[in-house]
């Protein structure tokens, strides 16, 4: 079943337990093209026009495996944002030589194409082009546990998306795929089990795994600012169950040598210039970062692929907090500062918790980023506390991460504390110079991947 003909989540009340929610199905509202951009809209396409469709698939490239089943328009446009047959039809190609892949066999073209010198030259730059392309992919790292998830991967890295003067997608008859780009999967990040465990709680997390994994790729390249890092306190005591390994500072520290180092023949001379390694005790305090997130809940953050944005950036967060590196406070907000409600996310058990009953149906009013920050601060240095949160802050440094579209009003003239954000298919000057203000930094996600960072340094493209 499609995440967009399941029933939809209705914000009763976002500052709950979320235990309260209510559903809702949707009845003439579908998913598709509205001016160039992907949006909800009612005329689109009627609720049941994709599900009746003629699979013609004599054309392909690639021929069908015996013992494989092609994935269907219905399939694929139940794991993308791909709703154009040209497109479809090369997901479908691409899973089928990912299959062949799987099985080690490389002969995967269609008898048609093989008898190459009675081609038409259009049919034989096709062959060509095609042909290396997919010859290539035999022996390359593809992230996906199934055909169609790795034809997902590869499509998306590969996809071509063009724009007007207004900002829109350009809509095109052939093909929107560029064969001449590299593949470049980051296999440690794709196969990091703390993001893959979390795809498989989420509905939409599930449905879009690969794109929230290329849109994770693309966020791990935000720089130094959205680093997450613990910091380590090491102190030498006198007495310590906890040991680190030093070089030796001094003659009094002899009996904390390790024995073996007296076997070296020249341990004479290592002793005498202090050359040896010895067992320090140490008092060690590990702090781990602190983010604070605040999620726009507006009606307009409601568009798939915003949420798709959502999902891999609080993915992209909560990975730290599995490795024991951060811990996250989040809060849903929407026009009143007084209504924030945190939940505290410290380690992997309260992950799972959290995406078990996350929402990604936002409906709420109009927002106000600056009164939401503003409130925070206040909590944490005036009032020793975080909204519903007996916690003190104060003698921390917590980050604030604000995720929202762009459409904010921002009601301030300056932030208290060190704030990022990311606005999603769309931007905010004002919201821009408030985070540089405080050594943060304002993230601008468009239409298409496209990602740029603007901070003291200046404006930086994340993404081509």
């Amino acid at each position: 079943m499609s995440y967009f003909s399941r029933k939809k989540k209705s914000h009763l009340d976002y500052l709950d337990d979320f235990e309260t929610r209510s559903y809702w199905k949707p009845s003439s509202v579908s998913y598709g093209w509205s001016k160039g951009k992907r949006s909800w809209s009612k005329s689109a396409w009627s609720s049941f026009s994709y599900l009746e469709e003629n699979e013609e698939e004599s054309d392909l490239f690639v021929k069908s495996p015996d013992n494989y089943v092609t994935p269907t328009s219905k399939d694929i446009k139940n794991k993308t944002s791909v709703w154009k047959q040209t497109s479809i039809d090369t997901i479908k190609e691409i899973a089928r030589v990912c299959y062949f892949k799987m099985i080690d066999e490389k002969d995967y073209i269609e008898e048609k194409y093989n008898d190459f010198d009675n081609l038409s030259d259009s049919d034989k730059e096709l062959y060509t082009q095609k042909k290396t392309f997919y010859d290539n992919l035999f022996d390359q790292f593809i992230p996906g546990f199934t055909p169609l998830e790795q034809a997902i991967a590869i499509y998306l890295k590969m996809q071509k998306v063009e724009y007007d003067e207004n900002g829109d997608v350009i809509e095109k008859e052939d093909d929107e795929f560029d064969m001449s780009k590299g593949l470049d999967f980051d296999r440690e990040l794709y196969m990091d089990p703390t993001i893959n465990e979390q795809l498989e709680i989420n509905d939409l997390s599930k449905e879009y795994k690969m794109d929230i994994m290329n849109k994770i790729s693309i966020i791990g390249n935000l720089g130094q600012q959205f680093k997450v890092e613990k910091e380590v306190d090491e102190k030498i005591v006198a007495n310590s169950d906890e040991y680190l390994k030093k070089v030796m500072r001094d003659y009094s520290q002899f009996h904390m040598i390790d024995l073996y180092q007296k076997m070296f023949p020249n341990f004479r001379t290592k002793f005498l210039t202090k050359n040896l390694i010895v067992n320090v005790p140490v008092d060690r305090k590990e702090q781990k970062q602190k983010i604070i997130i605040l999620l726009d809940f507006s009606g307009s953050m409601q568009t798939i692929e915003k949420q798709i944005w959502v999902n891999a950036i609080l993915i992209d967060r909560f990975r730290y907090v599995i490795k024991g590196e951060a811990e996250v406070f989040f809060s849903y907000f929407v026009d009143s500062a007084d209504s924030l409600n945190f939940q505290h996310i410290k380690n992997k058990e309260d992950v799972i918790k959290f995406w078990k009953k996350f929402s990604n149906h936002p409906n709420g009013g109009e927002t106000r980023i600056g009164d939401m920050v503003n409130k925070v601060a206040d909590e944490i240095l005036t009032k020793k506390r975080l909204m519903n949160l007996t916690i003190d802050l104060s003698e921390e440094k917590p980050e604030i991460l604000v995720l929202n579209d762009g459409q904010d009003k921002v009601k301030t003239n300056k932030f208290p504390y060190k704030t990022n954000a990311i606005s999603l298919m769309g931007f905010s000057n004002e919201l821009k110079n408030l985070c540089i203000e405080t050594g943060g930094k304002q993230v601008e996600v468009e239409e298409g991947n496209i990602v740029s960072s603007y901070s003291s340094a200046g404006k930086q493209l994340i993404s081509e």
